[in-house]
């Protein structure tokens, strides 16, 4: 009586087919990961620079100036973003600001002006 032998074990083109595969998928959400943190650290320092322009509006309502320095601003946390601070489009702080948020992770930076030109946002990406 003859036995069929089904006892076949993976051939190695199907392994190397599947690692191919798996690689491809890995590096395809590699880089959408990337692309999402980079655009949550980007949301992050907009979100930044609109904090600290609520909080000049709200140091100008005690002080009727702006401050000179984002740390001057009470309740304004920015974590580890880079803020600077300057004179808007009247050269000066008694009247106007710019915020400029940056952070070395993300893609762009963000300036808000309390002046902007007419026709411009407050809020511009750069």
């Amino acid at each position: 009586m003859m036995t069929l032998n089904n006892d076949r074990g993976t051939s190695l083109i199907e392994v190397l087919v599947v690692t191919v595969l798996l690689g491809v998928l890995a590096g395809i959400a590699i880089s959408q990961y990337a692309t999402y943190k980079a655009n949550g650290v980007d949301a992050k320092v907009a979100s930044a620079a609109r904090q600290v322009a609520t909080g000049q509006e709200a140091y100008y309502s005690n002080y009727l100036s702006y401050a000179a320095d984002a740390e001057e601003i009470d309740g304004v946390v920015v974590d580890d973003v880079v803020i600077e601070v300057s004179a808007g489009n009247t050269g000066d702080l008694e009247t106007s600001f710019r915020v400029e948020a940056s952070h070395p992770d993300a893609e762009h930076s963000y300036i808000w002006v309390s002046d902007p030109a007419p026709g411009e946002s407050h809020l511009s990406e750069v």
